[in-house]
């Protein structure tokens, strides 16, 4: 709530707010409710404001459609459409919210486990413990029954599976067992030590090779005596 002295908002230009509301997407929403300073007697403090709160949580339950990805679908001609009530969502939103964020956690879970079986294939020797495996597999299970729920038009149940999905399939990307091993494969270690021990292998290669024409020239000697 602005001042009274801000109120009603005005534009940088000096121009009058067409809207007293905006919205970041996946982050929230922000409305600056104007008060009337005529209605108001500003010397006499504490002031109290009456708040229209319907008109206040008609906005936000505007900005927490466009935050939860709910729009209002187009129409063909002719098509007549119950739009969305003021008291909350109705039963189609919901429906289009589940099905949304299922797609979603389904494309997460099927990206988790595609990376995961990239970063393995790349490592050679890796033991991948039975922990890691159950919860591949009951990311894949999971997959495969949120598909089924969709296809069968069950919203919430594929939605539960999905979570379920991306739930195991985090796990098994994020196990302690393989993080040293995804982060650090072979070729990464080589790099790392190799400038640590190349400064002491030097004089130990340079000693060997001294050493050996020694024992060489002292087994000449004999020979040619």
């Amino acid at each position: 709530m602005s001042s009274t002295q801000w109120s009603p908002a005005w534009d940088k230009d000096g121009a009058p707010v067409a809207t007293n509301a905006f919205h970041s997407p996946r982050w929230g929403g922000i409305m600056v409710y104007n008060v009337d300073p005529k209605a108001y007697n500003a010397s006499e403090l504490p002031v109290r404001v009456e708040v229209d709160m319907e008109r206040v949580m008609e906005v936000f339950l505007a900005q927490l459609r466009l935050l939860f990805g709910i729009s209002q679908p187009k129409l063909p001609p002719k098509c007549l459409f119950s739009g969305p009530k003021s008291e909350g969502l109705m039963t189609w939103e919901v429906d289009q919210l589940l099905w949304a964020r299922s797609v979603e956690n389904l494309a997460t879970a099927t990206t988790t486990l595609t990376s995961l079986a990239q970063l393995l294939g790349k490592i050679s020797n890796i033991v991948i413990k039975d922990n890691v495996a159950s919860e591949v597999y009951r990311a894949v299970d999971a997959i495969y029954e949120a598909v089924l729920e969709l296809t069968s038009g069950h919203l919430a149940s594929a939605f539960v599976a999905s979570r379920k999905a991306v739930t195991s399939s985090e796990r098994a990307f994020f196990d302690p067992s393989l993080l040293h091993l995804l982060y650090f494969p072979d070729d990464q270690k080589f790099a790392i030590y190799i400038p640590l021990f190349l400064p002491m292998a030097v004089p130990i290669v340079l000693s060997l090779v001294k050493i050996f024409l020694e024992i060489h020239e002292s087994w000449r000697k004999p020979m040619t005596d």
